[in-house]
């Protein structure tokens, strides 16, 4: 991977999770927000809430974790069939689960990001990417050396 490329991975992943830098721009979310200023005031009980039926903000955190270690497998070329549907369980969370899928979540986030930046370059493109970069997004479009497919 570029360096370019690993430095604005590194700084969209940080933004996503920690908002935006004071007094800075940012890549796409508005400068209060972020992962961690949405999840961590939540108390337990309001994280394993299901409104309508649908799944809580517990098990979406556990499964942006699952994605985010799948992903970094996926990279290092561990390639299997996965329980994606079993990644949101359990659904409800105590005190001390909840911390557990936060803490769980910045490990992945951790993980991943590392996974990511250690990709060898070749001629400047990203080798292994995962599927999900294989459909280029159209700000790439101009540019269709930035991404090799795999």
């Amino acid at each position: 991977m570029s360096d370019i490329l690993r430095s604005r991975l590194r700084e969209i992943v940080r933004e996503t999770y920690e908002g935006a830098l004071p007094g800075e721009g940012t890549e796409y979310l508005d400068h209060a927000s972020g992962i961690w200023n949405t999840l961590r005031p939540l108390s337990a009980e309001r994280a394993s809430a299901r409104p309508g039926g649908h799944p809580s903000i517990a098990a979406h955190a556990r499964h942006m974790a699952f994605h985010l270690r799948v992903s970094a497998e996926w990279v290092a070329g561990i390639r299997m069939k996965r329980d994606w549907p079993a990644s949101f369980e359990p659904q409800t969370v105590d005190d001390a689960g909840w911390q557990a899928v936060l803490r769980d979540l910045d490990e992945a986030r951790t993980a991943y990001l590392a996974a990511m930046t250690a990709l060898p370059a070749a001629h400047g493109e990203l080798v292994h990417a995962p599927r999900w970069l294989d459909a280029r997004p159209r700000s790439f479009a101009g540019n269709p050396g930035l991404l090799a497919p795999a």
